[in-house]
């Protein structure tokens, strides 16, 4: 398993996850409302930080606008990571970003399919 492939998958998860039963998420950042297919996996912290690349509470669906056009929406996004994980979660991300981490292939390969699994779930709960 490659992380490029871990990418797609855990991309999947967590919009999915952000997803409600009828398959629309909601912006993490400025709210706008959209099918799943259509959003992306924003990172609070940039991907190129592993420890945090594959982090569910680094990582929530939102709009290509958001992500990609206003290069995260930052003050947004930093809004609602203390709504809702408490004041102290952006300190605890930016340290966290500090460690270090290379994944072996077989470290890959059980995420991919715990994430597979979750997947298959999700798309039961939600009929989706």
């Amino acid at each position: 398993m490659t992380k490029q492939t871990l990418d797609k998958i855990f991309s999947e998860y967590i919009r999915l996850r952000d997803a409600d039963d009828n398959g629309m998420i909601m912006c993490y950042c400025c709210g706008k409302v959209l099918h799943w297919k259509q959003s992306q996996n924003m990172h609070f912290i940039p991907r190129q930080h592993m420890n945090l690349r594959f982090s569910e509470t680094n990582c929530h669906a939102g709009c290509v606008k958001c992500n990609y056009y206003d290069n995260g929406n930052i003050e947004e996004y930093t809004l609602h990571l203390k709504k809702d994980y408490g004041d102290d979660i952006v300190e605890k991300l930016v340290i966290a970003k500090r460690i270090s981490v290379k994944h072996s292939s077989a470290e890959y390969d059980a995420l991919a399919k715990y994430y597979k699994d979750e997947i298959k779930k999700l798309k039961e709960e939600k009929d989706l």
